[in-house]
């Protein structure tokens, strides 16, 4: 790119980066988190708001994907968060206090900060590279884009040959949200900072999470492993420096369930949460079952608080809203899309599904663990969380870790029933397994931050009683969230 089309790329990332802002000050549970977590939800609300509801607009009621109805939905989080700002600008601050980072901490930022400026450089300097980003992602952006509606024609009318129709298009219509208010070229990459914006916001989200379930040390030693893992990255299908949809599907999925298993769940985070999984549900085909999942499994984790307070419901439902109108949405889009002649029906075969799901498993597994066990992928990160596991096991006895560990399992056994079925099973798994991982990454990260707290805990010789206190500690300085 040339310093304009780099300056129009980081202008694309600032129009979800200011409304997000709005969005973040006018939800008080937001806005009270620590200063990285606020800006990491403060972008996912900002794109997941921005896009959706263009999404929305365009599909429901016709609006053009032009500027001045992209600018108005990006425009009216802001005009809010600025009278919310003003109206309480002589009150106290309710966010949470900032502690000075030690020298170790200091050192992972470092690197994170190294790593993120990395793929913002890659995207700032190079083409659409990878097959999805260009033949998937980007071409249903640019079909949307020329007639200005998310119903373009070339999608509800038969006889074109479109390659997955029925994909959900949250990201291509962020991708047309950049192109139009930067007046780019068709042809323009002008989008790509967008999605290299995700990594540092999985790190940051992966992070808030971990520190609010295994406190500073395990969270700080966790997203240094996430950091260095070279497959969310730069991995050219599925990292960041690519234009796949996995990645921001992994930071909406992960993050609205971080924030519903606060442990002070406010009804402003419920809404968060809600406005996330909602973006999740309308990032990629299986956002549809994830954010759904997602839900049910933070209703688990909050059940056994209910008959202590009954005020547990209120953040549930809120969170619930936004998520149904966003499978209302996709439902609706997805009914005036006509079958096509290139379909999964050529490549799958519900009839393998019983007993495949049995008499498979053994190949199935023994190809993903070939993928895992690439080292130019992910390094030596699969050889060393089982022992972590094992060896915290300890840590793992907390009640978020059932929730955390179906979270984790969900895109993974949505991975399984989809090889199960397939007729090519062995290329799809080495196509598709990493982003799969990818997608369960902040769950399973955040299972990792709880064994590992407890390792860290052993190291420093603490009792069991002392740790104990320890642990009720972190949870009296738990923000609300």
């Amino acid at each position: 790119m040339v310093a304009a089309e780099a300056l129009a790329g980081l202008a694309g990332v600032a129009l979800f980066a200011v409304p997000g802002a709005g969005l973040a000050e006018i939800l008080p549970a937001v806005r009270a988190l620590r200063p990285g977590r606020h800006l990491a939800y403060a972008w996912l609300l900002g794109v997941a708001w921005t896009a959706g509801m263009l999404y929305a607009l365009s599909h429901l009621l016709a609006v053009p994907l032009r500027p001045p109805a992209i600018l108005a939905v990006a425009g009216a989080p802001v005009a809010a968060g600025v009278v919310s700002w003003l109206r309480r600008r002589h009150l106290r601050s309710l966010a949470a206090p900032v502690h000075a980072l030690r020298l170790w901490e200091w050192a992972v930022v470092a690197v994170c900060a190294v790593i993120s400026l990395a793929v913002l450089c890659e995207a700032l300097t190079q083409p659409v590279l990878d097959w999805d980003g260009w033949m998937t992602w980007a071409a249903q952006a640019r079909y949307v884009r020329h007639e200005g509606t998310v119903d373009a024609s070339v999608l509800t009318r038969k006889g074109w040959y479109i390659t997955h129709p029925w994909y959900p298009l949250l990201l291509p219509v962020a991708q047309v949200a950049v192109l139009e208010t930067t007046r780019a070229d068709w042809d323009d990459p002008a989008f790509r900072p967008l999605y290299a914006a995700f990594f540092p916001v999985w790190l940051l989200v992966v992070y808030g999470g971990a520190r609010e379930l295994a406190g500073r040390a395990a969270a700080g030693w966790t997203t240094l492993a996430a950091a260095l893992l070279p497959c969310p990255a730069f991995e050219l299908s599925g990292g960041a420096i690519s234009a796949y949809s996995d990645l921001p599907l992994a930071c909406f999925y992960g993050g609205g369930l971080a924030l519903l298993l606060a442990p002070r769940l406010r009804p402003s985070a419920g809404l968060a949460a809600g406005i996330l999984l909602a973006a999740a549900a309308l990032a990629k085909a299986e956002g549809a079952a994830l954010a759904p999942a997602a839900f049910v499994f933070a209703g688990l984790y909050s059940f056994s608080r209910w008959r202590r307070c009954r005020r547990h419901w209120r953040p549930l439902a809120l969170a619930a809203l936004p998520l149904v109108l966003a499978l209302v949405l996709l439902f609706s889009w997805r009914a005036g899309i006509p079958e096509r002649f290139e379909s999964y029906e050529k490549i799958v075969s519900w009839s393998l599904l019983w007993p495949g799901l049995l008499t498979r498993a053994p190949r199935i597994a023994a190809r993903a663990g070939v993928e895992m066990k690439s080292f130019t992928e992910w390094g030596i990160f699969w050889w060393t969380v089982p022992l972590v596991l094992a060896a915290g096991w300890r840590g793992l006895r907390r009640r978020a870790t059932l929730p955390l560990l179906l979270a984790a399992a969900a895109p993974l056994g949505i991975a399984w029933i989809s090889y199960t079925i397939s007729l090519t099973p062995e290329f799809i798994i080495r196509t598709s397994w990493n982003r799969f991982l990818v997608q369960a990454s902040v769950p399973l990260l955040l299972l990792l931050s709880l064994a590992l707290a407890s390792l860290l805990r052993g190291a420093a010789g603490l009792s069991p009683a002392r740790a104990r206190l320890a642990r009720s500690r972190l949870r009296g300085r738990s923000t609300p969230a």
